[in-house]
């Protein structure tokens, strides 16, 4: 040994001979524990939040699960060898309480320095349960018009990998300084080193990954079953602001550019856009994909691009094509037959050809809008296109005919020429509207659509334009709720009311001239309001047809809340006074002095003329309060009728004694169709209406009313029921519900024994509708006869050995039927129609069921009926939940129940549905009859503490309430004490 003294030796010995000593090893292990933690930290904050890279294998959960602040900045590099640059994220709210704060959020428009002139798209969505993302890769030409060191998009619930800015002349990078999110505004702020220069242009280049939600907005999924297999496909519905959930954008309807799409899609699935395809190729990376190159789209809105990935199946009328599931494409036979010929008859109806080489139309399972109008690719509701022989009933021909028509008139009418801002939607939605009853009238003439747009369209939106939180025509909007909120009866049903009406006082000649002017003049453009009053008052000039400026007459109807009751009070010596006011629900909420004043067009006839052909004006209230006219021809005993056809969108009331010669006339057998139906329909609308604001007596009203148990034609009964079904709600919880259903009985009783429950083939769509209705309200106010022969029909079709693929029922007698099976029976017979809901796949047998199931009268089937709606295991699709909150409100045993749940689970429906317009709606329909002062209370309760959030359509709900509350203390006795009068003196009817 030697003569060293022995060292310590602390190393241990591993396997393959390696030593590391003690101290090593625990300074290996302390760092080994750290990288763990860090390891752990990273996967938590990031791998949630996935690469590009990362797509193929991410879960819902991780996408969903990111840590919030990660989704909303993510740190930006340019450049691989650059360092990370700085991003902020704004956290302004609306509750913050300084007034620039809170200007900050209402103000949403984009800034005007930049402008878009071209996207290049190119999108790779994974359409598999747990991932469910997209990669969008895109490249944005734009136009500098300002200079400006920053660039200002949109872009919500999107995850960022890589931003660049070149300019486009030598390609030279513009670094970005920060990116900073304003979520309030859903903006996107690049702060860039240099100032951009005004006139060049830039290139925007942008990769990102995106979720394919379920809440049907954006690029979203949806699915379907087809022989027990769930198929799932991606779609898209970015009207109004969601297209900037698929992928960065200048999300403003004014913003148009043109736009080149490239989608990667599976091999055994196809995909569809705006354009058509002009070449496919393998897609470079990822298996049993392929890429699909779209044509240069012309110049549009965000909100109109479109695009789909499903496994459908299409068949084709030259360029025109419609798209459904493969089991229900046969369905779609109807919509191809049809939509080319509404096509055809709208070019030569704009005097303009259609501008794209292919229109394709296509049923989806999950879609929240009933259809849109994205341009070359429209998209539809299945109930909304898809249309069965022998399943679907009648009516529903009309549904697919008017709908196809509404979005193929969008083409011109807010796809070629597009509003400069949401605030002028109605002249997008109202013209559509308007212009959807035209072409089927044209295509479908026997039905008569012209006569039934004065029920749908100028009675029905009455009832809203009657509230004083009603909103103009043309209404300042700014947030996206806000925006969502003015998609209603006034845009829609209004504006193309107030169309008819000038086509009416212009001419059909004039009218239609100035159209192609405006459209001519403004296409692949933006227009105001302004634009269409200037194309129409030079088409009036040119052909001496109307001597006073469009925009002042016509801003009276747009620019102003409401619409006029135009009252007639004759003299009976030859002189006759018009004078206008503001029609409102709660009279006494509005100042006489202070009410507005229209530009009103006055028509009218008188007994011995009886022309009710001419409808354009005889005198014109020109902003005036009151006119008084002298010597116009018409004897004391002769009824005087104005607004012929109701053309104006006006009520007209008049004095007792033309009241009392109108009576006279229509209880005259022999005489009164005497007077058009339209205008028969105008007087029970107007008088029980007049009657239920205050303006005339209900006596007189329902005195009208009792002349229906002649009439025999759809339009002026179809009024009838809507003005009684008013009456009805009021009264159902009341101790003399029994007397009003006596007196609806005998006046339906002649009408439904002539109709019959004898379906005889090649029925009109006028005449199936009436039989609907009549018989629904047979049944509804329990006629033996109506019961027990519906009861009768639906138990022989619970007793088929196979009621799936045998039901004798015929398809227009089934919503009364199936209805009345639900309603007089038990568990048992509802869950048999809950049972052929789940295993029905034509839509308009679901849709029916849906309905028809809250028919039921046990609570305990009502409350199971609501929670099933709010479960994604249900069957019951999202779309549809409103349908199911309406169907239980819809009787005086439901409507507590339903309101009842509303309140208790609103946390869990807000979660559920994730959409304002959808709350709205549901809180609308399960609030219909409260008509108590302390149902009022309890409303105004809920309001206050839950959803005050819901802007102007729940205050418009609050109004409608308190109407119904001081309807019931105003007039409530009086109508008893006729009904029991009118009882005395008629003969019994046949009541369960």
């Amino acid at each position: 040994m030697d003569g060293n003294p022995p060292t310590c030796d602390f190393s241990t010995k591993t396997k393959r001979g390696v030593y590391v000593s003690k101290g090593l090893a625990f300074v290996i292990l302390v760092i080994f524990t750290l990288a763990l933690v860090a390891t752990a930290f990273i996967v938590y904050n990031f791998a949630a939040c996935p690469r590009t890279d990362q797509l193929a294998n991410v879960t819902k959960y991780e996408l969903t699960h990111c840590d919030q602040p990660k989704l909303f900045v993510i740190p930006l590099t340019t450049d691989s060898n650059k360092s990370v640059v700085t991003v902020e994220t704004t956290t302004v709210a609306v509750e913050t309480t300084t007034v620039e704060e809170v200007a900050t959020v209402t103000d949403v428009r984009l800034p005007t320095s930049v402008k878009p002139d071209r996207y290049y798209l190119k999108l790779t969505p994974y359409i598999f349960e747990g991932n469910f993302t997209f990669d969008g890769e895109i490249s944005v030409i734009v136009t500098v018009k300002n200079e400006t060191n920053q660039l200002i998009f949109h872009g919500v619930e999107l995850t960022y990998h890589r931003i660049k800015l070149l300019k486009k002349e030598n390609g030279e990078e513009v670094q970005i300084v920060r990116r900073t999110e304003d979520v309030p505004r859903q903006f996107q702020i690049l702060t860039l080193n240099e100032a951009l220069i005004a006139g060049k242009q830039y290139y925007l280049n942008v990769s990102y990954t995106g979720i394919l939600n379920d809440n049907l907005h954006g690029f979203y999924r949806s699915s379907y079953e087809e022989k027990k297999v769930k198929r799932w496909i991606a779609v898209t519905q970015f009207q109004a602001t969601d297209a900037r959930r698929a992928f960065p954008c200048w999300d403003e309807p004014a913003l148009k550019a043109r736009f080149t799409i490239s989608i990667a899609r599976p091999a055994n699935m196809s995909s569809v856009s705006n354009m058509n395809i002009i070449g496919r190729q393998t897609h470079e990376s990822l298996k049993d994909y392929v890429w699909d190159h779209y044509a240069e789209s012309l110049p549009m809105s965000t909100y109109l691009v479109a695009f789909a990935v499903t496994d459908f199946g299409n068949m084709s009328d030259n360029n025109f094509s419609v798209w459904a599931r493969k089991e229900a494409l046969p369905s779609a036979a109807y919509a191809l037959d049809i939509g080319p010929k509404i096509l055809k008859f709208l070019e030569d109806y704009y005097k303009i050809d259609f501008p794209l080489p292919k229109i394709d139309m296509m049923a989806l399972p999950d879609f929240k809008a009933g259809a849109m109008e994205n341009w070359g690719l429209l998209t539809f509701r299945e109930i909304a296109m898809l249309y069965d022989e022998g399943v679907s009933p009648t009516t529903a021909k009309a549904r697919v005919a008017s709908v196809v028509a509404h979005e193929i008139a969008h083409q011109w009418f807010g796809n070629l020429v597009t509003p400069a801002w949401w605030s002028d939607i109605w002249l997008n939605e109202g013209f559509a509207s308007y212009v959807e009853y035209v072409a089927v009238d044209a295509v479908e003439s026997t039905w008569k659509l012209m006569e039934v747009f004065v029920l749908n369209e100028v009675q029905s939106v009455f009832k809203l334009d009657a509230l004083t939180s009603s909103h103009q025509i043309s209404v300042e909007v700014g947030n996206p709720e806000e925006i969502g909120a003015i998609f209603d009866k006034i845009s829609y049903g209004k504006g193309s009311a107030i169309l008819r009406m000038m086509n009416h006082f212009l001419t059909g000649a004039v009218f239609n001239a100035g159209i192609t002017a405006y459209l001519n003049a403004r296409k692949f453009c933006d227009a105001e309001q302004r634009d269409l009053w200037g194309a129409l008052t030079n088409a009036a000039r040119e052909a001496a047809a109307f001597d006073a400026d469009v925009a002042v007459v016509m801003d009276s109807w747009t620019l102003q809340t409401g619409f006029p009751v135009l009252t007639v009070t004759r003299d009976y010596r030859g002189g006759v006074e018009f004078k206008q006011e503001r029609f409102v629900l709660i009279k006494s909420t509005l100042d006489d002095q202070k009410s507005p004043v229209w530009w009103i067009p006055i028509s009218y006839t008188t007994a011995s003329e009886k022309d009710f052909e001419s409808t354009r004006p005889k005198l014109w209230l020109r902003g005036e309060r009151s006119i008084v006219v002298k010597n116009i021809s018409v004897s004391r005993n002769d009824w005087f009728i104005a607004n012929i056809q109701q053309t104006g969108f006006y009520r007209v009331n008049y004095d007792k004694h033309n009241w009392e010669l109108l009576i006279k006339i229509l209880n005259d057998p022999s005489r009164f169709q005497e007077i058009h139906p339209i205008n028969r329909a105008q007087i029970i609308d107007d008088a029980m209406n007049l009657a239920l604001s205050g303006r005339l007596d209900y006596i007189t009203a329902l005195d009208i009313t009792s002349y229906l148990s002649h009439e025999r034609s759809y339009v002026p009964w179809k009024a009838g029921l809507v003005a009684l079904g008013y009456i009805d709600t009021m009264l159902s919880k009341g101790a003399f519900y029994l007397e009003y259903k006596r007196y609806v009985l005998r006046l339906v009783s002649g009408a439904v024994q002539e109709l019959g429950w004898q379906v005889v083939g090649g029925e009109s769509v006028v005449r199936a509708q009436q039989r609907v209705d009549l018989l629904s309200t047979a049944c509804h106010l329990q006629h033996v006869d109506c019961l027990e022969h519906a009861v009768r029909l639906y138990t022989n079709w619970m007793l088929s050995p196979n009621p799936d693929a045998y039901n004798e029922i015929h398809a227009d007698l089934r919503s009364t039927v199936y209805c009345v099976g639900v309603q007089t029976g038990g568990a048992r017979e509802w869950r048999f129609a809950w049972d052929r809901f789940t295993v029905a796949s034509s839509p308009s047998e679901r849709e029916l069921l849906l309905s028809v199931l809250g028919c039921t009268r046990a609570p305990h089937l009502l409350y199971r009926y609501l929670d099933l709606s709010l479960r994604n295991d249900s069957g019951i699709r999202k779309q549809d939940t409103v349908r199911v909150f309406s169907a239980v409100a819809s009787s005086s045993i439901g409507e507590p129940i339903a309101f009842n749940f509303v309140r208790a689970n609103w946390k869990r429906l807000k979660e559920y549905v994730g959409s304002i317009s959808t709350l709205n709606s549901i809180v609308k329909v399960v609030t219909r009859r409260l008509n108590q002062v302390h149902e009022y209370e309890e409303l105004q309760r809920f309001v206050n503490e839950s959803c005050s959030e819901l802007g102007r359509p729940v205050q418009q709900v609050l109004e409608r309430t308190e109407a119904n509350v001081q309807w019931m203390q105003r007039n409530y006795q009086t109508i008893i004490d006729w009904l029991l009068e009118v009882d005395k003196a008629a003969p019994t009817v046949a009541e369960a």
